[in-house]
């Protein structure tokens, strides 16, 4: 069998079974995700990132970026600390404005924000380095192409290669849905650029992550990730299920994952 790029496409395409979140999941998660990310140990990950990039002479400081679902911004701030000019796109307008206050209270003022899903984009010039940092935006190949397009210079990608829920489990179970693990498009996206004459850099960064909520919002949330909002009996069995493993009225979450990173620079 000759892999080629069209093999990779349609496994791309045929493999990827996932619902992807809508502007109201992630409207309603604005707030719970500006939060997460603004711990210390996720600004020391994005400062790590950031100087890893500038030591790589991916960025310096007469570098522009694309942030494509920059969300709440907090990686855009980082990198326009450091570099000449940072735009980022998302298509929940409580993500930007969250990163447009992020920016402010840096003092930034060399970051733009656009109101826009990724298939709608347009700007009139190319970036030396565009990313998309754990975005669902990059979805299918011709994402993956537009993104390439908007490069001068390097692409930053970045996805969960594995990632499991003991939780999640149990609430798909309940619900009499199929849990389908994560997805992992990094497969597909690696073997797409080497057909094109691309060979990325690949990294691996494993580690245990803990999503904690209060239980009426964790009861919010677990309804809409697992789409049951539709279904009064399931989101019945969901909320019930939270109540009876509640600790002090809050909710605990424990992810095993894997991220993959991939860095690469355009012909």
């Amino acid at each position: 069998m000759h892999l080629n790029t069209e093999y990779f496409e349609e496994l791309w395409l045929s493999d990827n079974q996932k619902k992807e979140p809508t502007v109201e999941f992630w409207d309603f998660r604005a707030e719970e995700y500006n939060l997460s990310s603004a711990t210390a140990d996720a600004q020391l990950n994005r400062k790590k990132k950031v100087q890893a990039l500038i030591d790589q002479e991916i960025i310096n400081a007469e570098s522009t970026i694309l942030d494509i679902g920059c969300g709440s911004g907090q990686f855009a701030v980082e990198l326009a600390k450091k570099t000449k000019k940072v735009v980022g796109l998302d298509f929940s307008e409580k993500m930007l404005r969250y990163a447009s206050a992020n920016a402010a209270a840096a003092g930034l003022k060399n970051s733009e924000f656009i109101h826009s899903d990724w298939d709608h984009f347009h700007y009139t010039e190319p970036f030396d380095l565009v990313i998309a940092s754990m975005s669902p935006a990059i979805h299918k190949p011709d994402h993956l192409y537009k993104m390439m397009e908007y490069s001068r210079g390097y692409c930053y990608l970045s996805s969960f290669v594995e990632r499991h829920s003991s939780l999640k489990e149990k609430l798909y179970h309940l619900t009499d849905q199929n849990y389908v693990r994560q997805f992992n498009k990094m497969n597909y996206i690696f073997n797409l650029l080497w057909t094109k004459g691309v060979f990325p850099e690949l990294t691996y960064e494993t580690g245990i992550h803990k999503r904690i909520f209060p239980l009426a919002k964790a009861k919010e949330i677990y309804t809409r990730e697992l789409s049951v909002l539709e279904s009064p009996e399931q989101a019945n069995c969901i909320h019930q299920y939270l109540e009876a493993i509640a600790e002090n009225e809050v909710i605990t979450e424990s992810l095993q994952q894997r991220k993959g990173e991939l860095i690469w620079k355009e012909p």
